[in-house]
């Protein structure tokens, strides 16, 4: 099992925090970085064998990767387009690691290695980590599911038909990497999808008539960081859950 860790944007919506730093080296608490709560997660689960994906400042991250060499096997997969497209480009360009399983993972996320080890027990072609939340706003990746499956998948769906939220990690096995790299080989020879999300991969997909499976998680287990809010909100979960304290801690 290898983890595709998709961190090549700018972060702009986080300026000027991010002006001169990557958004996965933001200090999430006591000098932990978004990125090392990550690798922890991911340790916990015995996954060793990391893709990232970078561009923005990426000897930033390059740098801080050094320091848990011994602890992973690290790939780079550079993004030099990372100002001029969106992540699907992004995905795109980390294809030839689509072997075996795999899973990818938002930049962005900080989660629970439950939400992990959850999903490591699909053995579907194609698994999303999705939760259920009490309400929904314009900027959530919102979903439409129904017996255990993604029927839809986009930020447009309107707030009041939204049954679940995308959180950003997906799972492939089997199949799956086969037909999420045929779909992206399709997509990235189209100008207009230079500018889109990978799930606009991922709704094509389904569209195409392939079952994408949910694995479901608690709302409290994951966050995601796009907004200063959302920074400040992470922080204080930090703080509540002790997990930089575990994070730290050597075997």
């Amino acid at each position: 099992m290898k983890a595709i860790i998709i961190a090549a944007g700018t972060g702009t919506r986080l300026y000027p925090i991010t002006k001169d730093i990557p958004k996965s080296l933001l200090d999430v608490g006591q000098g932990l970085t978004l990125l090392e709560t990550q690798l922890h997660s991911l340790k916990e689960c015995g996954i060793k064998n990391i893709v990232m994906i970078i561009g923005y400042r990426a000897d930033q991250i390059e740098s801080k990767l050094q320091e848990y060499s011994s602890d992973f096997n690290f790939e780079i997969v550079y993004n030099p387009f990372f100002e001029s497209s969106n992540n699907l480009v992004s995905v795109w360009m980390a294809r030839h690691h689509f072997t075996d399983e795999f899973i990818t993972i938002n930049g962005d996320d900080i989660f629970n290695a439950s939400i992990i080890r959850n999903l490591m027990k699909s053995h579907h072609p194609i698994t999303m980590v999705t939760d259920i939340k009490t309400h929904y706003d314009e900027d959530d990746m919102k979903i439409i599911s129904a017996d255990g499956l993604v029927k839809r998948v986009s930020k447009k769906i309107p707030v009041d038909e939204a049954n679940g939220e995308s959180v950003g990690i997906i799972k492939f096995s089997g199949s799956g990497p086969g037909i999420y790299y045929d779909m992206l080989e399709s997509m990235v020879r189209k100008a207009e999808n230079m500018d889109v999300f990978y799930l606009k991969a991922i709704q094509n997909i389904i569209d195409a008539g392939h079952k994408i499976h949910v694995s479901q998680c608690d709302p409290d287990d994951w966050g995601e960081i796009d907004f200063h809010p959302d920074l400040e909100m992470i922080r204080q979960y930090v703080s509540q859950t002790n997990l930089v304290e575990r994070i730290l801690e050597k075997p």
